[in-house]
């Protein structure tokens, strides 16, 4: 028994070494990578490091300009207000701020608004009508305006506003 047992591995075992020397040894295929495509650009007209030569004066975009009759009814609006703010010179005063469609200038008028309402002078508008007031001017503003720095700090007045307005209760 332990011959025939000794035979059979002895003979798988030929037969293993037999199998591993009869298999064919793998070919290496070599083949070449295609190059790397050249870098192009959006445009065809153009190729990658070609210079292109400046125009010959720098485009600047021109700032809103300013009339006379818009500056007037701003100080108006100012001096109407400072005599007496109400419910009237407060829209007033915040329309024609955002008419002017500086960024600052209508900041400065929510500030004096706000001053005006904190210290009770201004008593004829809710904390609700005065929120919606702000919010609702401030699209009058162009989109530039509201996109720009003083637009951005602008955002951060309306939202310190919009939150101190809407801890007031009703």
């Amino acid at each position: 028994m332990v011959i025939f047992l000794i035979t059979s591995v002895l003979a798988l075992g030929l037969i293993a070494v037999a199998f591993y020397f009869w298999q064919k040894p793998r070919k290496v295929e070599t083949f070449e990578l295609p190059p790397p495509p050249q870098p192009g650009s959006l445009f065809s007209d153009f190729r990658v490091n070609q210079l292109i030569t400046p125009p010959a004066e720098p485009v600047l975009e021109e700032a809103p300009k300013v009339d006379a009759k818009l500056f007037e009814n701003a100080i108006e609006a100012i001096r109407e207000y400072q005599k007496t703010p109400n419910r009237k010179s407060t829209t007033k005063l915040l329309h024609v701020a955002a008419l002017s469609d500086d960024a600052k200038n209508y900041e400065r008028a929510i500030e004096l608004v706000l001053l005006s309402w904190r210290d009770g002078t201004l008593s004829d508008l809710s904390a609700k009508e005065l929120q919606s007031l702000f919010n609702s001017e401030y699209w009058v503003l162009s989109s530039r305006t509201r996109t720009s720095g003083a637009g951005f700090v602008l955002k951060e007045t309306l939202q310190r506003a919009n939150r101190e307005l809407e801890n007031i209760p009703t």
